[in-house]
């Protein structure tokens, strides 16, 4: 826990010490007050007893602290607040973008194995908890401890038997708050789990929400997620109904001090040992530090429920990041050495891989859905590592090279396209600046998108929704596709980037991908086989295995899955439909 703590909040003494100093001075100054009523008792007592004279003068005097009080306060309460929740802020803001930085770094497995709404829920509550801790729970508790020793000397002064009335009382609340702290952080956990369910199922249902409309299931769809609220409103319940219920129990434990305290001194009081004016301004001061002790009790717990949060954080901040480090050139061909992978353990979707890419060349990628082709793509792009054999790049083993490096070589066009919320200039151009004008109209006229954008109402500055959702699926694609031929590499990804074209707009785009695949390493995707007849290389897969490597005209010839795919789409290009 102090681990996370540490790794979570302050990083350097000094971060702590200054809140901490601050809120035990703004602590200090609140007991004036205090102190003012007791002079002012023992002013105004003197007036009841012989030669029953008041000091004016005095009480003057206080009333005059009393309003230099208020604005003295007010200068230490904006110190401390700035001490104390400006640095908080600042260093969450830190710990988000790093915690964002992180998450930049991992390849597409890591995502594969996570719930997005864990994610979107760690970013939003878990850094909040972090964040009220640094602001509050951290630094108070240890403040106001300060500050309670300070009392705890006043009390002495006053009376030392009444004093230690209230400190035998203190560590029951302790130890009860402690045993809370423990119920407490278990029904967190459930209530913290549910929270992540229910975010995952909206996240789920609102990006499902098209194809649920389509087929009139969107009650289906929101029972799920109906489900998921009501368990947290379940979970919730039962965390207030238990941890919130004891928590209350022990601060009318802690109010309760004063009473018994008072009781105390009145036995003290009848028995002569006791003056009236050290009781009273014992009591006014154990009033004022019942509450700074209750809420240092009540930190305990609120510091085990930020652990709950750091453990979660504490799963992606302590993630490795991909392995390499060689940052020089990757070069433009890949070489799979009996190459193997799977997502689960004893269940291989890639196996035992053996070819090479030509540079400058085009390579297609054929065969039927779930044999392993995107797979394929995405280790060369190295959003996963593979578990066996070897895939080098110009004798270079793939894991060696830098992911920025490999990645600022390479730019993928993957099937499903997404677009940012922006303008399509923005979408286009990644903040890059050196794209001209011209360079971004050529490569939207390559990939056939320039003349739908220019119909817009503000073209190349028409701002898309979240994902694209303002353009069809063929505009993204093709709006995708421009992207990646704007970015100047030497190898380009392509999955299935002409599968949502009509016949005219595929023709002209794969025209654009012969041109293309003369100057860079193409690897490409495709169903339709028409589309790579030109392919310098083309790779059959089946269940994860490459059974078939060739040109076109070499496996249409030879017996095996191509040339039966060749003839039924050869087949289906010529049918129609009749009506009997």
């Amino acid at each position: 826990m102090l681990k996370m703590i540490r790794q979570f909040t302050f990083h350097h003494p000094k971060e702590i010490i200054q809140p901490t100093f601050w809120l035990f001075f703004s602590q200090a100054v609140s007991i004036l007050p205090a102190i003012l009523a007791y002079v002012a008792i023992y002013a105004l007592g003197q007036a009841f007893y012989p030669p029953y004279t008041l000091d004016v003068s005095l009480l003057i005097r206080i009333s005059a602290i009393g309003i230099g009080y208020v604005v003295l306060q007010y200068i230490v309460e904006l110190i401390s607040y700035y001490n104390t929740y400006g640095r908080a802020y600042n260093d969450t803001a830190d710990k988000r973008i790093a915690y964002i930085q992180k998450l930049r770094r991992q390849p597409l497995g890591f995502f594969s194995s996570k719930e997005s709404g864990e994610l979107i829920s760690s970013f939003a509550s878990d850094f909040a908890n972090v964040e009220y801790t640094m602001c509050y729970w951290l630094p108070y508790p240890i403040g106001v401890g300060f500050m309670l020793l300070l009392s705890f000397i006043f009390m002495l002064f006053f009376d030392w038997r009444m004093a230690a009335a209230i400190f035998a009382m203190l560590p029951v609340c302790a130890i009860l708050m402690l045993q809370i702290a423990k119920v407490k952080e278990k029904h967190s956990r459930q209530v913290m789990e549910a929270k992540t369910r229910a975010a995952t199922q909206l996240n789920e249902y609102l990006h499902g929400m098209k194809d649920l409309k389509a087929y009139h299931r969107t009650g289906d769809g929101f029972g799920a997620l109906e489900n998921a609220i009501s368990d947290l409103r379940m979970a919730s319940l039962r965390d207030e109904a238990v941890a919130g219920s004891l928590s209350t129990v022990c601060a009318s434990l802690i109010k309760f001090i004063v009473p018994v305290t008072a009781a105390v001194g009145l036995y003290l009081l009848m028995g002569g040992s006791l003056t009236i004016l050290n009781f009273a301004g014992f009591l006014v001061i154990a009033t004022k530090m019942t509450e700074p002790a209750l809420t240092v009790v009540s930190s305990i717990s609120a510091l085990r429920g930020m652990s709950l949060s750091g453990e979660r954080l504490d799963k992606v901040m302590t993630t490795p990041d991909p392995s390499g480090t060689d940052k020089t050139s990757c070069g433009e061909s890949y070489t799979f050495d009996d190459v193997s992978f799977h997502y689960s353990e004893g269940h291989d979707v890639i196996h035992n891989a053996c070819f090479e890419t030509p540079a400058g060349a085009l390579t297609a990628l054929i065969g039927p859905s779930g044999s392993g082709k995107s797979t394929l793509l995405r280790l060369m792009a190295r959003f996963w590592d593979h578990q066996k054999g070897q895939i080098r790049m110009e004798g270079k083993d793939l894991r060696s090279i830098a992911p920025e490096s490999l990645l600022a070589q390479v730019s993928m066009v993957m099937q499903n396209a997404y677009l940012f919320r922006g303008t399509i200039r923005e979408n286009l151009c990644f903040g890059n600046e050196a794209i001209t004008e011209q360079q971004m109209i050529d490569a939207c006229q390559k990939a056939r998108c320039h003349d739908f954008i220019s119909a817009l109402p503000e073209g190349y500055d028409t701002v898309v929704g979240e994902g694209g959702a303002t353009l069809s699926g063929d505009e993204r694609q093709r709006v995708s596709l421009a992207r990646a031929f704007l970015k100047n590499v030497p190898i380009l990804l392509l999955d299935e980037p002409t599968a949502s074209l009509d016949a005219d707009n595929e023709a002209m785009v794969q025209r654009a991908l012969d041109e293309i695949s003369k100057k860079r390493t193409v690897i490409m995707i495709a169903h339709r086989l028409k589309t790579v007849r030109g392919a310098q290389q083309i790779l059959v897969l089946e269940n994860g295995r490459i059974t078939q490597a060739g040109t076109h005209d070499q496996l249409a010839e030879a017996d095996g899955l191509y040339a039966r795919l060749w003839g039924l789409q050869s087949q289906a290009g010529s049918y129609t439909f009749k009506q009997s």
